[in-house]
């Protein structure tokens, strides 16, 4: 088989439009798939200008172009657009060789790859101005709600007549809510902005009292709950002690708001073989199987039986804060107890 017939069945069955231009810029010769692309036929572009097809926005660019391999260049990649027959544009990757007074043109169809990183683009700029809006919402939420806080432990010092002191109570357990909400907020937007959940591990020899100090602040805001705790924590226990106990009040406000109200709800925590675990039981009603699937993903409520309060953010920035300490997080449920049980390693890397 001669190379004439092979560059003929080429010419004829690449799915690429392949051309040759004069030097008058005008299509000499084009192959079929020029017609299964644009839908021209092969007479309605014979004779014609290629600016005749342009997008008006890359004539100047094209001509540039154009010019330079008229003056011996090669182009190569160039893109422009190109007019379909039905009045649509489709993106063009151009390689352009001079030979004599001809052009030899292949072109790749880059319209789909376009589309698809224009749609990625928006995608992207939509999540970072949400995942910012979050950001800055949170931030600027705290400041009001930390002097609120602070004005309702002050009330609640003084005496007041029962009916204020009711007021107070339930005033100390809304505040709660929302200081966790507002922190689940700025730690998800950190996530997704790429900041990832910063870490500041040290060595602490207080865990024990720490987690009492965590249980007395779920207990003061959420009075009705009965948490009963039991700590075996010897030695010094190598974490970020602040973000390992929002991952318990996290678990604990979990507890509190799914499980049975009138029974308790159970903390154990202590370190062996290296490995820091604290688990958190409540009774109540399982969690169904399609539930615990999607558990620590963002913005997952459990589904239409799911508390209303909450962004469903909870589980997944305590996921997120388990990992960050190379950690994981077993769920177990069934008719008797739910537990959530959190292990991390206890003791720095190579020790």
């Amino acid at each position: 088989m001669d190379e004439s017939h092979v560059a003929s069945q080429t010419w004829r069955v690449t799915p690429d439009p392949l051309c040759i231009l004069d030097r008058q810029g005008c299509f000499a010769a084009v192959n079929p798939a020029w017609k299964a692309t644009l839908g021209w036929t092969e007479a309605e572009m014979i004779g014609v200008p290629y600016l005749t097809f342009l997008h008006p926005d890359d004539v100047d660019r094209s001509m540039t172009a154009f010019e330079k391999v008229k003056s011996g260049k090669p182009v190569f990649r160039f893109e422009n657009r190109y007019r379909a027959r039905d009045g649509s544009f489709r993106w063009f990757s151009w390689v352009a060789v001079p030979e004599g007074d001809f052009f030899y043109c292949t072109v790749r169809d880059k319209t789909e790859e376009k589309e698809r990183e224009r749609i990625i683009a928006e995608q992207r700029e939509e999540a970072s101005l949400r995942e910012q809006f979050l950001a800055v919402l949170g931030h600027d939420l705290r400041n009001p709600l930390g002097s609120l806080i602070a004005g309702v432990r002050l009330l609640s010092r003084e005496e007041q007549s029962e009916r204020a002191r009711e007021t107070l109570r339930l005033m100390q357990t809304s505040t709660a809510r929302m200081s966790e909400l507002i922190a689940n907020m700025m730690d998800f937007a950190r996530v997704r902005l790429g900041d990832g959940i910063g870490l500041d591990r040290r060595s602490h020899n207080d865990l024990g009292k720490r987690i009492s100090e965590v249980v007395h602040e779920i207990q003061v805001a959420f009075e009705d709950a009965r948490i009963e705790v039991e700590t075996d924590i010897d030695g010094e226990i190598y974490c970020d002690a602040p973000r390992m106990m929002q991952v318990l009040s996290n678990l604990l406000g979990n507890a509190v708001m799914h499980g049975a109200h009138d029974e308790p709800i159970t903390v154990d925590a202590d370190n062996r073989d290296g490995q820091l675990t604290i688990t958190v039981c409540n009774k109540g009603t399982p969690i169904p199987d399609v539930s615990r699937e999607n558990l620590f993903r963002p913005f997952f409520k459990g589904g239409k039986h799911a508390s209303p309060q909450g962004l469903g953010l909870g589980l997944f920035i305590t996921s997120e804060i388990v990992s960050a300490h190379d950690g994981h997080i077993e769920v177990t449920s069934d008719e008797e107890l739910t537990c959530f049980e959190v292990s991390i390693p206890a003791v720095r890397m190579g020790e």
